[in-house]
């Protein structure tokens, strides 16, 4: 089988990442790059061995390569759907950098032009294509712990100062904790609460939140209560100045289940390895999942194989079209709570 031909749009530290795990797909291959920075755009290149050829200088020209079957996006946020809209137009797979959209009125019209396109699309959760999510899955619905009541999972680092420059301070460009790794805890309740009820994931009934708002106008820190039509309570917290346990604590009758790194198992890229943590009748059981891929394998070779398969959504657990809208839904009542509103909700 002719392994399908990426091409990168932003050669960030994400867009490394990414490209360390393409690297071993089997089914995907790194073929271009695209950016307006001539420095970053020879260095990532050169480190990648890209061919001179597609050493893009613009985002059109590599989105219009015939040499070119699939874009992977990592630029700031408030440039994924622009580009997710071009690429698809153009008849291009997409595997775009979460959030996919910063609002549920830009996912929606992603969603409508890569369905009118036929071309795959995912955002680009990473810890949902990997094998951590599948086994907690597995026991959810087993009933390890009996029925599950509540989760509780953040995701927060401290930045130490405000640096009004950078874009997870900058309003303009959807900054804050929400929208950068607080969609992290929001689309891991959702899993568990769907898990719990058979279903693949389900939307909260209700939500309240509350934030720092920051000088510049961005959440610094949030914490959102949930609660599903299934009676399961979610508490999950997010934060740009303050470090978090950056872990999930699911509880159920009989005990509890605990991810310690469940958004980045493996930071330093691979091996990977990731546990589970299982305790009930006053005893703990650890699940130790391990492997020699890199962390950023699983998503790459997952949106490979299913571009190659002629699929244009993944499969669960992860994220599919609706999958999507409902976390970007979640997203928008949070900053909503929290009267955190960018200038892309009147458009």
């Amino acid at each position: 089988m002719e392994k399908i031909k990426w091409g990168i749009i932003g050669p960030g530290s994400i867009a490394n990442n990414f490209a360390d795990g393409l690297s071993s797909s089997y089914s995907g291959q790194l073929v271009g790059i695209a950016s307006k920075n001539d420095e970053r755009r020879k260095s990532f290149a050169d480190k990648y061995d890209v061919h001179e050829d597609f050493r893009f200088e613009t985002y059109d020209d590599i989105i219009n390569s015939e040499h070119i079957d699939a874009i992977y996006i990592s630029t700031p946020h408030t440039l994924h759907a622009e580009w997710t809209i071009k690429a698809a137009g153009k008849g291009k797979h997409v595997l775009c950098e979460k959030p996919g959209a910063v609002n549920y009125k830009e996912g929606k019209k992603i969603i409508d032009a890569v369905d009118a396109a036929g071309v795959f699309y995912m955002e680009g959760f990473m810890y949902r294509c990997h094998p951590q999510i599948p086994k907690l899955i597995e026991l959810i619905k087993s009933k390890t712990i009996g029925d599950i009541i509540s989760v509780e999972s953040s995701f927060g680092f401290d930045m130490g100062k405000t640096i009004p420059d950078h874009r997870l301070f900058n309003k303009d460009l959807a900054g804050g904790g929400i929208l950068d790794v607080g969609l992290y805890p929001i689309s891991f309740s959702r899993l568990v609460a769907g898990a719990a009820s058979g279903d693949k994931f389900l939307e909260p009934e209700f939500l309240n939140a509350e934030a720092k708002i920051g000088e510049t106008g961005v959440d610094e820190i949030a914490h959102a209560n949930i609660k599903f039509k299934n009676g399961i309570e979610a508490k999950v917290s997010t934060a740009i100045r303050e470090s978090m346990k950056n872990n999930a604590i699911i509880k159920g009758t009989n005990g509890t289940i605990e991810l310690p790194d469940p958004w980045m198992p493996g930071r330093d890229g691979g091996p990977y390895h990731a546990k589970i943590i299982i305790s009930k009748n006053n005893e703990e059981e650890i699940i130790d999942l391990k492997g020699p891929e890199h962390l950023f394998f699983f998503e790459a070779e997952l949106a490979s194989q299913s571009i190659a398969k002629e699929k244009v959504q993944a499969p669960h657990p992860a994220m599919n079209w609706e999958d999507t809208l409902g976390n970007l839904k979640a997203l928008d009542e949070w900053r909503n709570k929290v009267n955190y509103k960018l200038p892309q909700d009147d458009l």
